[in-house]
């Protein structure tokens, strides 16, 4: 197959070239062009079928440097040889050539050398048609190798350094060395190499750990040659690691040797740069490994402070989860010694009252009856609101004139039926009203306060001991109720509506269901803090006959959608408009009783706020 090629440029040195290519390559195409323009019409003319074998520039040529030149032609045929004719000792412009491997050949034009170029280009066109595959037997016929690249083994080649040695300096007796024994010390002079016939010998550095192996499949079988070269200080300390056969010679005999028989240096050289090349391979393994094992160690060492991290939390979770238990316990404590005296004091109320009762009924008739009616409606009457506590002022002011008295008849808790038939000027008797009203309006107080102390030491009895409590049909309204009043103090600035349906009693332990609903309550508080118009809805209703259904909302911003999936997961939070890894155990937990009951539990959120929704069957677990 003909080649064909193209030699661009329009100088002497650019004429020079072509005509050689014409007249030592009769058989090759070589079609000039005297600028890129004429260039790129040539190559459109050629058929598909025709490569483009090589391209000889002259570079700078209009303004262009060889990348601008050449690889418009290499998108064409990426295998076609470029040749750079330049006459400055030095070139730039070939940044992607030489990225691309496409630099083949740099011809210097002030020292031009035909027969030079020519033996240049036939190698050239060689390796063209060796990539190309191209049966072109006179250029692969005869292919050269790097002088150092024979075609022997390492055994070979000492085979014939020795055989050398022994005509130039006569037969040299063979030193067999058990293992063990140094060839060379590291720091010391050394004087002689070692050629090892046979044997393993291993290549050692001192470090502060001690000796380091620095080479061993890898060490040569010339010992000692390159303390030779280098102020005949060993770089080594050589060791035999096997018994050794070889041939100790000193530099000045090694030296009359390469005198005498010349081929034995490159012998040398051969065995020295194929050792090299073995030495330089392994430490470029041991690098990559040694990239990859820091890299490992690092990750590794990623992980481990993750781990440390996360036993860091757990410890935390475990000290709080402590901390819980003991209150747990200070709490039923508390709960138990609070309910005895509130307990008496229910009781002294109840005996007060009854005193009080009998002792107004001792009083004159007409101020027995008026105190009797005050009294029991001052126990009984809702607070007043604002409009009626005004509206009832002006009532008593009227009837009394006396706006000041007004006053005392609302605080003690008066109202309009008690001075019917009493008029402004019977004193005594308003005051009597007064005074049964104001204690009537005590007691009232008293049986409220202790009521609501009641309430909430049984929350806080039944909310202190989940775990301990026994399986029983809960009232899930009252469970609610109860948890409403334990955590008052984080919803007083929510508004907090409740819609309760007519749920049966389920199967379940109330403690641990208290907890889900604090944990729920809290969450949405959490979630409308500092909001205006903050609002927390919780819903009971049924579901069909055998589930009931209880929902959280709040009226919040909302949780991001690629968040939700993340919500049940231990030690994850949004509080704060953040994303934090702390306790963040109260949905965990949750779900995790909920489950326990054979329930299930779900959180959907959007720009409107968040729904929890519980689910729980009436037979519990």
């Amino acid at each position: 197959m003909t080649l064909t090629g193209l030699v661009i440029g329009r100088d002497a040195a650019t004429a020079e070239v072509a005509a050689v290519m014409k007249r030592e390559f009769t058989d090759v195409d070589t079609i000039q062009a005297d600028n890129i323009d004429e260039a790129r019409v040539a190559v459109q003319d050629f058929d598909d079928s025709v490569p483009l074998a090589f391209l000889i520039v002259s570079v700078p040529l209009d303004g262009m440097n060889a990348d601008d030149i050449i690889i418009p032609f290499l998108e064409r045929d990426p295998l076609a040889r470029s040749i750079l004719l330049i006459d400055s000792p030095s070139v730039t412009g070939v940044e992607e050539l030489v990225d691309r491997g496409g630099a083949g050949l740099l011809v210097y034009t002030p020292s031009f050398d035909e027969r030079r170029f020519a033996i240049d280009m036939k190698n050239q066109l060689r390796r063209y048609s060796q990539r190309a595959n191209l049966k072109n037997q006179e250029l692969t016929r005869e292919r050269e190798t790097f002088i150092f690249s024979l075609p022997l083994t390492d055994d070979e080649i000492m085979a014939e350094i020795v055989r050398g040695i022994d005509e130039c300096l006569g037969y040299q007796p063979r030193v067999v060395l058990p293992a063990g024994v140094r060839l060379t010390q590291e720091g010391s002079d050394a004087e002689e190499a070692m050629l090892c016939l046979s044997g393993q010998v291993s290549l050692e550095r001192e470090s502060h750990a001690g000796n380091v192996l620095m080479h061993h499949a890898s060490t040569g079988r010339v010992i000692g040659l390159l303390a030779l070269s280098n102020q005949r200080t060993a770089f080594f300390t050589s060791r035999t690691t096997t018994e050794v056969t070889g041939i100790r010679i000193t530099f000045e005999q090694l030296n009359h040797v390469i005198r005498t028989r010349p081929e034995t240096e490159v012998l040398i050289a051969v065995l020295l740069i194929r050792s090299l090349d073995r030495r330089l391979r392994r430490a470029e393994d041991i690098q990559i490994e040694k990239v990859e094992l820091t890299a490992q160690l690092e990750a590794e060492q990623r992980a481990l402070q993750e781990t440390y991290t996360a036993l860091e939390e757990a410890r935390a979770e475990l000290m709080s989860q402590a901390r819980f238990a003991t209150l747990g316990e200070l709490a039923s404590g508390v709960a138990h010694e609070v309910n005895n005296p509130i307990a008496a004091i229910t009781r002294t109320i109840a005996h007060v009252t009854e005193d009080i009762t009998d002792l107004v009924s001792l009083l004159p008739k007409k101020e027995s009856a008026a105190a009797q009616s005050a009294l029991a409606s001052a126990k009984t009457s809702p607070p007043l609101s604002t409009r009626e506590a005004r509206a009832l002022k002006r009532a008593f002011t009227k009837k009394t004139n006396d706006p000041e008295l007004a006053s005392r008849l609302i605080l003690a808790g008066v109202r309009e039926s008690d001075l019917e038939g009493i008029t402004p000027k019977q004193k005594d008797r308003i005051r009597v009203v007064e005074k049964a009203a104001s204690i009537g309006t005590g007691l009232r107080n008293l049986r409220s306060a202790s009521s609501r102390i009641n309430s909430l030491v049984d929350s806080l009895r039944s909310y202190a001991r989940p775990d301990g409590d026994p399986l029983v049909d809960v009232d899930v309204n009252e469970t609610i109720e109860d948890t409403l009043r334990l955590t008052s103090h984080r919803l007083k600035s929510v508004e907090v509506i409740t819609e309760f349906g007519d749920l049966p009693p389920i199967s379940g332990y109330p403690g641990q269901l208290s907890q889900v609903w604090t944990n729920l309550l809290t969450n949405a508080a959490d979630a409308v803090a500092d909001q205006a118009g903050a609002e927390v809805t919780v819903t009971t209703k049924r579901l069909g006959s055998d589930w009931i259904r209880v929902t959280v909302s709040d009226n919040g911003t909302g949780i991001p959608a690629e968040l939700l999936d993340h919500i049940f997961e231990p030690r994850f939070t949004t509080k704060s408009g953040r994303i934090q890894f702390g306790m963040g155990l109260g949905l965990t937990i949750s779900k995790t009783i909920i489950e326990r009951h054979d329930g299930r539990i779900t959180l959907d959120s959007g720009a409107e706020g968040t729904v929890a929704t519980v689910d729980l069957p009436r037979e519990g677990p």
